[in-house]
C-alpha cells in the first residue's frame, strides 16, 4: 500500500510516496501526486522524471518545471482540473528509462511502466476517486523521459495524449522507428526538440553514434534535431496528429521544456 506525505509546506496540494523498491534495478522510485484545488479531475497527467517538476531545489541541475503555476493558471481560467501521477526517476535511469535496449538485453523500462500502470495506478485513482474513463489521459517525458511517453502510449493506448520533449532517441535508435508503427492513429502527439542541444553529448556525435545511421553528423546540434525530425517524418507518415515545436536557442533543460508546455497545454 502506498503511504504519501507532505512534498513541501509551500505546495499543499502536492505529496510524495516512500520510495518504493524496484528489485530488478536495485534501486528506489517514489510517486508525486498533484491534485487540483477547487476543480474536478478533468485531466489525468503521468510525468516521468517527476523531481524536476514543481521545486527547483529537487533538481540537482538547477532547473525546474515549474508545473505548479502553469497548472493553476490554466485551472483558473479553464474549467479544467489537472491530476498529475509523477514518478521519480533514480541512478538507474539509463536503463530503467531505456525501452529499447539492444543485443537482446532485459527492457526493464517496460517492466517500470506496467509496474505504475497495473501497480499504483489503479491505488490512486481509486483513492482519489477519479472517474478514470472520462478524464483526458496524458503522458509526460522529457529526453529519455521523452522515449518512455511514447513506449507508455504504445503499450497503454489509453495514454493518447503524448508529451515528448526532446526525446532522447539515440538510446532507442533503430529501434524507435519500427515501435512507432504500433502508436494508435487516435493519439495526439506534443513533440519539441531545441535548436541548442547538442552539447549534452560531451564529444561529436560522429565519435559516438554509428555513423551509417541516415542523420545529420555535421553538428551536434543538427545531429538532435535530425533524431527528432526522423520520429516526426513517421508521425506525418501514419497520420498521427501531432503538435511540432522547433524552439530557437532552445536548450536540453526544464527552463525551454517548460516554456514549450505552456503551449502543448493549450492543446490538450
Amino acid at each position: 500500500m502506498l503511504l504519501f506525505s507532505e512534498y513541501d509546506r509551500t505546495l499543499k496540494n502536492i505529496s510524495i510516496s516512500q520510495p518504493m523498491v524496484d528489485v530488478d534495478m536495485e534501486d528506489t522510485n517514489s510517486l508525486i501526486i498533484r491534485y487540483p484545488k477547487f476543480k474536478r479531475v478533468t485531466h489525468l497527467i503521468l510525468s516521468y522524471d517527476a523531481q524536476n517538476l514543481f521545486l527547483k531545489q529537487k533538481n540537482g541541475f538547477g532547473y525546474f518545471m515549474d508545473l505548479e503555476t502553469t497548472l493553476q493558471a490554466q485551472e483558473d481560467n479553464t474549467n479544467n482540473g489537472y491530476f498529475v501521477i509523477g514518478v521519480t526517476s533514480n541512478s538507474s535511469r539509463k536503463i530503467q528509462y531505456n525501452p529499447y535496449p539492444r543485443d537482446g538485453k532485459t527492457n526493464y523500462a517496460i517492466k517500470h511502466i506496467d509496474n505504475i500502470m497495473n501497480e499504483f495506478l489503479p491505488q490512486i485513482i481509486g483513492d482519489y476517486d477519479i472517474d478514470y474513463n472520462e478524464v483526458k489521459k496524458i503522458v509526460l517525458g522529457s529526453s529519455m523521459g521523452g522515449l518512455m511517453s511514447f513506449k507508455t502510449s504504445i503499450l497503454y493506448p489509453q495514454f493518447d495524449n503524448v508529451i515528448s520533449f526532446s526525446p532522447a532517441f539515440w538510446y532507442g535508435y533503430p529501434g524507435i522507428e519500427e515501435d512507432l508503427q504500433y502508436l494508435s492513429q487516435n493519439t495526439l502527439c506534443n513533440l519539441s526538440v531545441g535548436s541548442d542541444e547538442g552539447d549534452i553529448f560531451g564529444d561529436e556525435a560522429r565519435n559516438i553514434f554509428p555513423n551509417e545511421w541516415d542523420l545529420d553528423f555535421s553538428s551536434n546540434d543538427n545531429f538532435y534535431i535530425s533524431g527528432v525530425n526522423r520520429i516526426l517524418e513517421i508521425l506525418k507518415q501514419r497520420n498521427v496528429k501531432t503538435n511540432f515545436v522547433f524552439q530557437n536557442s532552445g536548450k536540453h533543460n526544464e527552463e525551454t521544456w517548460s516554456y514549450i508546455f505552456k503551449e502543448f497545454l493549450k492543446s490538450l
